[in-house]
């Protein structure tokens, strides 16, 4: 997988077939949070996105992501405790 969006898209997929087995099995999430290419995951296990649809952002994002050409970027960690982060969730 040379490229970027090969990893997204394969990334992606894998999501899928985790949500789909899952709800096959009649789990459901009660919650779902995510990043990067897990946001689309997250729309497409609670309905907001087709399949179809979500392979094809996570496609373009990566297309986009690897053209420009960006300097490598930096993430930023935050750590919280639980209590705290349900109030913030639940707001």
């Amino acid at each position: 997988m040379n490229h970027y969006y090969h990893r997204l898209t394969f990334a992606f997929h894998l999501q899928v077939a985790l949500v789909d087995v899952l709800n096959a099995l009649g789990m459901s999430p009660d919650g779902i949070i995510g990043h990067s290419v897990g946001e689309l995951g997250c729309g497409y296990a609670d309905g907001s996105l087709t399949s179809r649809e979500t392979v094809l952002a996570a496609y373009w994002r990566g297309r986009c992501i690897e053209e420009a050409e960006l300097e490598d970027g930096a993430m930023a960690a935050v750590g919280t405790f639980q209590i705290s982060f349900r109030s913030i969730m639940i707001k």
